[in-house]
């Protein structure tokens, strides 16, 4: 909140906004309980965290990993809520996930933690109420998995697979952080082209900044993961 005192400070008229931004209309903390190869029950928490739906529904990302945990996941909600305002959408926002790490995991587990992930936050999503979308750990995979089981559990309902944002562009993100450095450095009476980038991820969003860095003349330099990391002095081509 540190980062908006600035702002407040210039209009102290919207100073109760603060308050109302310090907590989440609605925090889920759920077991999720699935079957790994052996036939042994796992159990993981399961997460969401629904911020604020004044501009409308909520929508965020799901994030599956061993370091996501309920105060990860409420500061990624907080964020949720100015990166949704500045769309321009009529859109709320909440974020959730799972501290079960995916990584290790063979299909059949994934598949099955996905379900029975699903299975319990179908409880409290839905096309305008809340819809989530891919984050770290959940690709389009794993977002067909709980779209499949959101189906077979809202059977007596239509599910407008613009629900689940599970296709359509998911480079956008990583093309539009580009765009918008970009649009900085003009303004600057500057560009991308030939500036060395350090890229942290290696998932979609990573890989589109990359491809976007190298359609603007820049030189991405790195990727990285919950692994370590990968460092080109020469380029990733």
């Amino acid at each position: 909140m540190h980062t908006l005192s600035p702002v407040f400070d210039r209009n102290p008229k919207y100073a109760f906004v603060a308050k109302t931004l310090m907590e989440p209309e609605r925090y889920l903390q759920f077991r999720v309980a699935w079957i790994d190869d052996l036939g042994v029950i796992r159990m993981n928490r399961g997460f969401r965290i629904q911020y604020n739906s004044t501009l409308g529904p909520y929508g965020g990302g799901l994030h599956f990993g061993s370091g996501f945990n309920n105060a990860v996941i409420k500061s990624l909600a907080f964020d949720q809520v100015f990166v949704n305002a500045l769309t321009g959408f009529d859109m709320g926002a909440a974020v959730g996930g799972s501290d079960f790490n995916p990584l290790d995991k063979s299909e059949g587990e994934l598949q099955r933690f996905c379900q029975s992930y699903m299975t319990e936050l179908s409880k409290y999503i839905g096309p305008d109420q809340d819809s989530p979308w891919m984050g770290t750990g959940v690709g389009q995979e794993e977002m067909g998995y709980m779209f499949g089981q959101f189906k077979r559990i809202n059977t007596k309902s239509s599910v407008p697979g613009r629900f689940f944002l599970n296709g359509s562009h998911p480079e956008a993100t990583g093309y539009g952080v580009v765009h918008f450095a970009n649009q900085m450095l003009q303004d600057k009476n500057d560009s991308l082209e030939g500036k060395r980038c350090l890229i942290v991820g290696s998932g979609t969003g990573a890989r589109a900044v990359a491809d976007k860095l190298l359609q603007l003349g820049a030189i991405p330099l790195s990727f990285s993961d919950a692994s370590g990391h990968v460092y080109e002095p020469e380029g990733i081509k």
